[in-house]
This record gives structure tokens, C-alpha cells and sequence, in this order.
């Protein structure tokens, strides 16, 4: 073969890969997060799973030991970490809100001032507070014609998700009881949002009460709870069907929705609007698609994880995820679409629940620390009236004006308040700013966790850890999260697509993973927490 020959065949040759791996880029990748999904909805309610979940469980490749690692375990800093990769200690989104010590309030994570609300009215919402950039971002930076979009049904989920050169981010306000945006991504609603919020969907749910999927009520039963379970939201509206409270257009009426599942067919059909009206799919280059379903996290507070209301959620949900995973292949092409699904946190079971397990759950009211640590504060400092600047159960700021006034040393007041909690019993420790700043050695499982959720001007002064299966909250019934025990870091991860080999995964991996390890498959250079780590097992 002479030199020309030889030449013709290498050019041939790269035409060749190029042309494959141009085939085997996504032409649409679609991220879809459940609020509050704890992994092992997965497994229990698989048997009855028949659209979307099956289709995933089926041929994607599923990651059964996903855990996050950080400790505030709540709704912003799980957004914030799937799809930029960083800890709160780096992104600054430590929790829902925090205490502003030059506005003298909380501060909720996307509020933005700077910004107004577009397409109603609301909160003029953006990623102003989130530090660092997403992977989205960086796709729009490698290919200026990609489109990022999100839609939620939170503010906090669309907005954090999206990143911060996302195309746009829609998301549900209860004061309309429509789908709005803000000045942040585009000055006048769009065309196809107008058309949408005129349908006036969440008012078409009014007359249809909430009732179970599946007729027969034995099947609940199996991979469920009875339906009137102890410690059940108000100890009263615990049983199907559940009426609407509240009547359109009532603001009452919008924030009950959310407790629903049809919050979650209404997200799915604004989601379906904006992946039309966008043209995702439809361009050379990879889009980015972001759908947050969030009436799971609203009905397992009200209802607690082992409900029938969670189960048959998960049902529906189940062909919501059908609809959308086919609408997607069909905008990308059959091959072409790439799809991660994962959660921003899981969830505590009812306290009851645990009890008749035959394990310690308790339940506890948020009060009863705050009126702890007042207790001590008047009794050492009685003339120090405001030592606490805000309380958010089991968080304390602390007023350190004051303590600087009356020259009180933050050290010593910080014990006061730690002793007072850890008498009340509910309290395992109480982590503080220089605890976590320190690095003198330690056998705490959780500092690690603690500290990767710690960043220093928005973090709480005091940082109480509940004791395991401990739930702290003034309301007479439900459950949540926001620890560092296993129950709310353990959330699904799975990813299907091409080059995707179904199967299952049990090395320890985390949503931390998934940005750079998308970045990597799409050839893109991304940093990667020290204790992160690249989804190899997916990797080409």
C-alpha cells in the first residue's frame, strides 16, 4: 500500500468515527428528578410498575447504592448538586433559606430581587445565589445553539436545576394557579405559555377527587400500608378519596393541589408544552431537558412513606414517566436520547410506622428546642433578649450584633444553647462553625457530611443532628427529612440510553457523579469533588 493509499484509508477512517460518534452523541438528553424518592420505591412498588419505572428498571442501568454526601439533606441543595456536581460547602446552596444578617430576615435560596416575575405574579426567582457553574452551562459554553430547559412545579427545582445560562425555567405559582418565569430568562411570557396557563388545567382538577389508580384495594394493602395509618397528616383527611380544599382560584386551593398527584400531570403537561414550543431535539447540537416531579415530596410528608397516598403517587407517576420518556425518543429520534433519573433526597418513615416495626421512632416538636435554648439564653444573659436571629427547626442563627454589643463571647453562648439541646433528648450533637471549620482528627461518621454541606456566611451558627429515626416539626402528623442518616441520602440513580448497558450497579455512588460523568460523555472537561467519582461502569 503506498503513502496515498495509506493516507485515503486513515481519512476514511476518521470520517468513519466521526460520523459514529456524532451518531452516538445524544441529540437529547432529559433529567428527571422526583421530590423525596427514596430508592427503595424502586424496588417495593416494582411488581406493579408498567410505563415509565418498569421501562428504566428494564434497560437502564441502575445504580442500588446512590447516596448523597451531605448532610442537609433538603429540597435546594439536592437540586443544586445533580446537575453542577458541587457540595453545598462550594455551590453556597445550604438549605431552602437562610438568615440574612444585613436584611435581618431568611432569604429564600432563588430569591433575587433584581428580578421580577413574568407571566404572573410570584417570587422574581433566579440562580443568583448558586456559585459555580452546571454542566448545563457548560454544554451552552461548548455549543452556543444547545437549549437548557427546565420545568418544575418548585421555584427552587426549576431555577437550581437549570443552571445559569439556562434557555429557560418555568415553574407553578399559587397565587395564579399558573406556570411563570422571571425577568431572568426572558422579559414577556412566551407565545406557548400564554396558550397553556389560558387552558387553566389546575382548575380542571377541582371536580375530581383524589381516588386510588387501581380498583382493587388489597394491592395497596400488599406493598403498602392500611389506608388509615397512625400519625397521618392532621389525623383526620387520612383515607381515599380525598377531597380538594379549597376552590379555584383560591390561593388555598393551588397549595392543596401540590398535595395531589395531579400537581404532577400538570407539570407534565407544561412540560410537554415547553419541549415543543423549544425545539428540543430537533438541532445538531445536545439539548438538556429538565422535568422535577414534586407532588411525591408534598404527599410523603402529609402521608409518610409506607401510605397508600405514596404508593398510588408512584403509580400514576408511573405512566406520567411513560408519556414523557416516548415524547423525548420521539423529538431526538429512536437512539438519540439520553435519560438520568435520580431524586434531590429521601425521607423519614412515620415515627409510628418505625414503632410498630420495633424500632426507636419518635416524634418531636420543633418548639420544644427552640423554647430550650430561650429557656437557657434568659437564665445565663437575662439581658440579652434576641440572642436567637432565626429559628428554623432544628437550625439556629444566632444574633451576633447582639453578642458583639454586650460583649458576650460567641464560644460560651454557643454551649449554652448546645447543653440546653442535647438535655431535651431528641438531640444526637450539635455541630458549630468552628467545629466545622476545624480539621483536628475525628471518628464522627457525619462531620464529613456535615462539613460538605457548611458554607460559612449562610450556614446555621448551630447545627443540631437529631437523634436516628427522630422527626422534629410542630404539625400533629406526617414526616420528612434533611439529615445525614442513610433514609434521606438513599435516592435512585439510573441512566438509559445509547451506549447504555442495562444492569445493576452496587458500587457506592452518588448524584455527585452525574454532572461530570455526563460531562465526560460528552466530551466536555468538568472538576469532580474529591470524594466524587466518575460512573465508569456507563463510560464507553
Amino acid at each position: 500500500m503506498n503513502l496515498s493509499q495509506r493516507l485515503a484509508v486513515a481519512l476514511l477512517s476518521w470520517l468513519f468515527l466521526s460520523a459514529t460518534a456524532l451518531l452516538a452523541q445524544p441529540r437529547l438528553i432529559l433529567v428527571v428528578s422526583i421530590d423525596q424518592m427514596r430508592y427503595d420505591y424502586l424496588t417495593r412498588f416494582a411488581p406493579v410498575y408498567q410505563g415509565g419505572f418498569k421501562t428504566l428498571l428494564d434497560r437502564g442501568a441502575v445504580f442500588t447504592n446512590s447516596l448523597y454526601r451531605h448532610a442537609n439533606t433538603e429540597t435546594a441543595p439536592g437540586h443544586a448538586v445533580i446537575l453542577s456536581g458541587q457540595h453545598p460547602s462550594h455551590s453556597g446552596i445550604v438549605a431552602n433559606l437562610w438568615y440574612d444578617p444585613l436584611l435581618k430576615r431568611s432569604f429564600n435560596v432563588v430569591d433575587d430581587p433584581a428580578h421580577l416575575p413574568v407571566g404572573g405574579p410570584g417570587r422574581g426567582a433566579s440562580p443568583a445565589n448558586f456559585l459555580g457553574a452546571s454542566v448545563g452551562d457548560k454544554i451552552r459554553q461548548k455549543w452556543p445553539d444547545s437549549r437548557v430547559v427546565a420545568v418544575a412545579v418548585k421555584d427552587r427545582s426549576a431555577v437550581l436545576l437549570a443552571g445559569r445560562r439556562a434557555t429557560a425555567a418555568y415553574w407553578f405559582e399559587e397565587g395564579c394557579g399558573c406556570f411563570i418565569t422571571s425577568t431572568y430568562y426572558a422579559a414577556q411570557p412566551p407565545a406557548w405559555l400564554v396558550e397553556f396557563n389560558k387552558r387553566k388545567l389546575p382548575d380542571s382538577y377541582f371536580q375530581t377527587p383524589w381516588t386510588r389508580l387501581l380498583p382493587d384495594s388489597a394491592v395497596y394493602e400488599k406493598y403498602a400500608t392500611a389506608d388509615d395509618s397512625p400519625g397521618e397528616w392532621d389525623l383526620k383527611d387520612t383515607t381515599f378519596p380525598h377531597a380538594h380544599r379549597g376552590r379555584p382560584p383560591a390561593r388555598a386551593y393551588y397549595e392543596n393541589l401540590r398535595r395531589t398527584p395531579f400537581s404532577d400531570e400538570m407539570a407534565l403537561e407544561a412540560a410537554l408544552g415547553a419541549l415543543q414550543a423549544h425545539g428540543l431535539g430537533a438541532g445538531p447540537a445536545p439539548d438538556l431537558f429538565i422535568v422535577s416531579f414534586s407532588a411525591a415530596d408534598t404527599i410523603g410528608h402529609t402521608y409518610g412513606s409506607h401510605s397508600q397516598e405514596v404508593m398510588d403517587t408512584y403509580l400514576r407517576l408511573d405512566r406520567l414517566l411513560d408519556r414523557l420518556l416516548k415524547a423525548v425518543e420521539a423529538r431526538a429520534g429512536s437512539g438519540r436520547a439520553l435519560t438520568i433519573l435520580t431524586s434531590d433526597h429521601g425521607a423519614l418513615p412515620l415515627p409510628e410506622w418505625l414503632q410498630r416495626q420495633g424500632i426507636d421512632g419518635q416524634r418531636r416538636t420543633g418548639r420544644s428546642l427552640l423554647d430550650a435554648v430561650q429557656a437557657a439564653f434568659r437564665k445565663r444573659y437575662p439581658s440579652a433578649p434576641d440572642l436567637v436571629a432565626l429559628y428554623e427547626a432544628p437550625f439556629f442563627w444566632l444574633n451576633l450584633e447582639t453578642m458583639a454589643r454586650l460583649g458576650l463571647r460567641r464560644a460560651e453562648v454557643e454551649q449554652t444553647a448546645i447543653r440546653a439541646l442535647l438535655d431535651t433528648g431528641s438531640i444526637a450533637a450539635v455541630y458549630t462553625h468552628a467545629g466545622l471549620l476545624s480539621d483536628a482528627p475525628s471518628r464522627d461518621p457525619y462531620l464529613g457530611l456535615f462539613r460538605n454541606s457548611f458554607f460559612e456566611p449562610r450556614s446555621p451558627h448551630l447545627i443540631p443532628l437529631p437523634k436516628k429515626n427522630y422527626y422534629i416539626d410542630d404539625f400533629i402528623g406526617g414526616s420528612g427529612h434533611g439529615t445525614p442518616y442513610e433514609y434521606d441520602r438513599h435516592v435512585p440513580l439510573i441512566w438509559m440510553g445509547p451506549g447504555i448497558k442495562p444492569g445493576r450497579h452496587a458500587a457506592l455512588s452518588g448524584p455527585e457523579d452525574i454532572a461530570p460523568t455526563l460531562a465526560r460523555l460528552l466530551g466536555i472537561d468538568y472538576p469532580l469533588e474529591p470524594d466524587a467519582r466518575l460512573l465508569t461502569e456507563i463510560l464507553p
